[in-house]
């Protein structure tokens, strides 16, 4: 005879039978980035509030320590005690930190960066492989969607787990390359350009 689990599809939560520990919900991070990153086209020289930028910093910071629970109990549960806490520990610190004495304006990546990351397919991840920030095993993931940083060929993450962070820090959580400075130099170096181009553009039909 069936049990009413079966039937119902249901199980008991205190029972997991997936290994792979779930991401804490970032909806309410990504409202409030939104808040504080217009569009250009709506509002380009907008400041936003420092409280709310210190908010999206903090609501990072929690997410974060959820996952970082996460780990140390499952890494207990294991009896393995290099839990990989490590890097998420430091990263909270950085976050809390930066919300105690925010920035101005958020100085992420934009949305598109994290669309054209470098995605890692299934066939060239292995079983010894983890996600530095969730610190779950890449292929525990039935359709992983594991992306590439620029910096280093072996910087792969959950695109899930580290692009809140590009977005809001625009750094490598491993190595801190700042990806968000390097596209705001170039550009700068493109406007500069621009405008060379147009002075001589100018100086060439009325000198």
């Amino acid at each position: 005879m069936s049990t009413y689990e079966s039937e119902h599809n249901t199980t008991d939560p205190a029972i997991d039978n997936n290994p792979r520990r779930r991401r804490p919900d970032m909806s309410t991070f990504f409202a409030t980035l939104s808040e504080i990153t217009p569009a250009p086209d709506h509002r380009p020289h907008a400041v936003p509030v420092p409280s709310d930028v210190s908010a999206a910093f903090y609501s990072l910071a929690e997410a974060f320590e959820v996952m970082r629970q996460q780990a140390s109990a499952a890494a207990d549960q294991a009896g393995d005690g290099t839990n990989g806490e490590e890097l998420l520990s430091q990263m909270i610190e950085s976050l809390l930190s930066q919300a105690d004495t925010p920035p101005r304006e958020v100085e992420g990546v934009s949305e598109e960066f994290c669309d054209m990351l470098e995605r890692v397919p299934k066939a060239s991840l292995n079983a010894s492989q983890i996600c530095p920030i969730c610190n779950n095993p890449f292929l525990e993931d039935e359709y992983p969607l594991v992306v590439q940083l620029p910096c280093h060929p072996t910087h792969l993450f959950d695109l899930e787990c580290v692009r809140p962070w590009l977005r809001l820090r625009g750094t490598c959580p491993l190595d801190r390359t700042d990806f968000a400075k390097q596209l705001r130099d170039k550009a700068e170096e493109r406007k500069k350009l621009t405008e060379q181009d147009d002075e001589e553009e100018w100086d060439s039909m009325y000198g």
